[in-house]
């Protein structure tokens, strides 16, 4: 080997061929959810922002104009509906990132967990960093936005305390995404794919108290009601927002979206670690 190749290789670039932590290696699978945002945000703004503001405007203020207050806690119909509709918007957002891109990360027309499995991610990584964008990025941006957006129809009855109606939204997101995640990874065809939103998005967005009190469901539908981790989250957030007290001490609400997000967590946990270890 001559001096000039030596000095070549010497200069040539390190290759770090050590094994990520697991923190850096769902900081790398939560980037490339990131990079994928980048090119398909446009399509969720509807969804995730818009949406919400309609709501307000042809049900929470049109609709709002005809309710009387005493039947809503005595809140106009806009505060009732505004900390509801900032979690919605988490769920709606789920719908979007827990669906489609999940199946379609072992199928041909994605296959991004594929492709990330021929890395040293684990597949334990692919699903830490896929959480923390569904369920922590998502939520901190879209719905700080919608609730900012709310600000301006004067519906927070508190000061700083309604920016706590975020986090209620990030709970939500963090009990319900692993569990759609599961879901997802479970099916086998993706024409059973709607079946997530039939059975699970519409029905928690309709009937979690975001709209009307959840004590005017039929009596033998309120246990489901209180499953919801939406109304768990709502009555968080309608707390932060409206002052008014939750259904349960705040503590129990918050515990029981902490045990669905761990639940769910080791239930992802087994299923794409079924798919991916080979």
């Amino acid at each position: 080997m001559t001096a000039l190749d030596s000095a070549s290789l010497d200069s040539a670039p390190q290759i770090d061929r050590t094994a990520p932590t697991t923190a850096q290696a769902a900081w790398r699978a939560f980037n490339l959810q990131l990079a994928l945002y980048k090119h398909v945000w446009h399509g969720t703004v509807f969804t995730s922002v818009l949406l919400p503001i309609l709501y307000m405007v042809s049900i929470g203020i049109g609709v709002g104009a005809y309710i009387d207050s005493s039947s809503v806690g005595g809140l106009t119909y806009a505060e009732f509906i505004a900390p509801g509709l900032i979690c919605s918007v988490a769920v709606m957002m789920l719908g979007n990132d827990m669906v489609f891109p999940v199946f379609g990360g072992y199928a041909d027309w994605g296959g991004h967990y594929l492709a990330q499995r021929a890395t040293p991610l684990r597949p334990v990584d692919m699903l830490n960093g896929h959480l923390a964008y569904a369920a922590v990025f998502r939520p901190f941006t879209n719905c700080t936005i919608v609730a900012v957006v709310l600000a301006f129809f004067g519906v927070y009855t508190t000061s700083w305390w309604a920016a706590f109606a975020v986090i209620a939204a990030a709970l939500v997101s963090a009990s319900l995404a692993p569990w759609l995640h599961f879901w997802a990874s479970s099916l086998k065809n993706d024409a059973n794919l709607n079946m997530i939103f039939r059975f699970a998005i519409m029905p928690i967005s309709l009937f979690s108290g975001v709209f009307f009190p959840a004590s005017e469901m039929p009596g033998f539908l309120q246990p489901l009601v209180w499953a919801s981790p939406l109304w768990h989250g709502t009555e968080l957030a309608r707390a932060a927002t409206a002052d008014v007290a939750p259904a349960l001490p705040p503590l129990v609400h918050i515990a029981y979206l902490a045990a669905l997000a761990v639940a769910g967590w080791f239930a992802a946990r087994w299923r794409i670690q079924k798919h991916l270890n080979f």
